[in-house]
């Protein structure tokens, strides 16, 4: 199992400049997404201290919106919450209002069809190798039985 940090650095890379990213969004660290407190401009140089500060109150977030998500989804896994957390990193925890149908077979405990769900998405046209790390995530899962209803 990656650490977070691990994961995000093999998938976000490590910048010390500040750059556009593919949504044109200024970005720097371990896709950190610039706000108007960092102060910072496309081109602006930032320190690795800075990268591990930025880094560790994102992965903060991130992680602990996993957490929640995780409990509220009734999952244990530690391995899958890593990739819950690169997903909330990635997305923000709001991804689930975004990705509802995901969400909910994950919900319902029907994590291979989450997995499938989740490659309809435009999350996946845009960053298809992030997608098929959670995707793999998923489908580590032991699947809910299926509950039916009376006949």
């Amino acid at each position: 199992m990656p650490s977070l940090e691990t994961l995000l650095k093999q998938r976000e890379g490590s910048k010390n400049q500040v750059y556009l990213d593919s949504r044109r969004k200024p970005t720097v660290g371990i896709g950190h997404l610039v706000i108007p407190a960092d102060k910072l401009k496309v081109g602006d140089k930032i320190t690795d201290a800075r990268i591990s500060d930025l880094f560790r109150k994102d992965s903060a977030k991130a992680l602990s919106a996993a957490k929640l998500q995780a409990n509220k989804a009734g999952i244990k896994d530690l391995n899958f919450i890593v990739y819950l957390a690169s997903v909330n990193f990635q997305l923000g925890a709001n991804w689930v209002q975004t990705f509802r149908k995901t969400w909910d077979l994950i919900m319902k405990g029907h994590y291979k069809d989450a997995a499938l769900e989740a490659q309809k998405s435009t999350w996946y046209s845009q960053t298809p190798i992030r997608v098929r790390d959670f995707q793999k995530a998923l489908r580590a899962l032991p699947e809910k039985p299926s509950v039916k209803g009376p006949k």
